[in-house]
C-alpha cells in the first residue's frame, strides 16, 4: 500500500509545483514507489513476488493477453468520438498540438528536442515497468485479499492469492477504476474485470504485472508512433497522447 500512496502523493505535489519542476517530477514519480518497494523487498516483504516466476510459455500468453487488453482499451475511443474529452486535430509522431493539450500532464519536450528520447525513456520506465508493479501489489495483492477479511478484521495475508469472491471482484474493479480519470472509466472497468479473470486463471502476480506492463507499453508506443494509423469520425489523424 505504501508505494501506491507514495506515487499518489508525489503526483498531487507535482501538479502544485511550478512548471520548472516538471523534469524532476518525471523521474521522481516512479522512483518514489520503486524505492519503497526495494526497501521493503530487501527486508523480506512481498512473498507474493518471490519463488513463483514465469515460464516462457506462460509469459507469451501474458503478453498476448496484454496486447488484447490494449486493443480493448483503445477501440471504444476509436469507434465513438464522443468518449474522448477532446478531439485532437493532428496525429503522428509527437504532434505539435500536444504542447497545448491540457488532457495530459506529460510533455515529451520538457527537456527540449535534444532530451526527447531521455524523456520518453523515463516515461516508459515509469509507465510500463514501475506502475504495473506497485499497482498490482496494491490492487491484486492487497485490495483483492483485504476486501475478504475487512469485516472480520482478519489478516489479508491469510487469503490465498487470486482467490475469487464476488466482493473482492467488485472491490478491485471499483478501486482500480476510480484511480483513473473519469473519461477512462469506460475502458478501465472492462480492463480490470477481464484481467481479474486472467489472474484467477494464472494465480501468479508476476503474470498480471506483465499483462499490465505490456498494455501500458503498447499504449505509449502507439502514442509515439501510431498517430498516422488511426483517424477520428471526420477522417482526421487521431493522436493517442491523451492515454498517457
Amino acid at each position: 500500500m505504501g508505494p501506491y500512496l507514495a506515487f499518489m502523493l508525489v503526483g498531487e505535489v507535482s501538479v502544485r509545483l511550478p512548471e520548472d519542476w516538471a523534469p524532476a517530477m518525471l523521474f521522481l514519480k516512479p522512483m518514489a514507489p520503486l524505492t519503497l518497494i526495494l526497501y521493503h523487498w530487501q527486508k523480506g516483504a512481498y512473498p507474493e513476488l518471490r519463488g513463483k516466476g514465469l515460464t516462457l510459455s506462460g509469459a507469451c500468453q501474458d503478453i498476448l493477453v496484454g496486447l488484447a487488453l490494449t486493443a480493448a482499451w483503445i477501440l471504444p475511443y476509436l469507434a465513438f468520438d464522443g468518449l474522448r474529452l477532446e478531439d485532437p486535430a493532428t496525429g503522428g509522431f509527437i504532434p505539435d498540438a500536444l504542447r497545448a493539450d491540457t488532457l495530459s500532464p506529460f510533455d515529451p519536450f520538457i527537456l527540449g528536442t535534444e532530451g526527447l528520447w531521455l524523456v520518453l525513456g523515463a516515461r516508459m520506465f515509469g509507465y510500463a515497468l514501475v506502475t504495473p508493479i506497485f499497482e498490482e501489489l496494491f490492487i491484486r495483492s492487497f485490495v483483492m485479499r483485504y476486501s475478504e477479511v475487512y469485516a472480520q478484521r482478519g489478516d489479508f495475508r491469510d487469503v490465498p492469492l487470486a482467490h475469487y469472491t464476488l466482493g473482492s471482484f467488485i472491490a478491485t474493479t471499483v478501486i482500480f477504476t476510480i484511480g483513473h480519470v473519469y473519461w477512462e472509466w469506460w475502458v478501465a472497468i472492462p480492463w480490470v474485470m477481464l484481467s481479474n479473470l486472467w489472474f484467477y486463471h494464472r494465480k501468479n502476480l508476476w503474470a498480471l504485472i506483465l499483462v499490465h506492463g505490456v498494455t501500458n507499453a503498447a499504449l505509449l508506443l502507439l502514442a509515439i508512433f501510431g498517430g498516422s494509423f488511426f483517424s477520428d469520425g471526420t477522417g482526421r489523424p487521431l493522436s493517442l497522447w491523451f492515454f498517457v
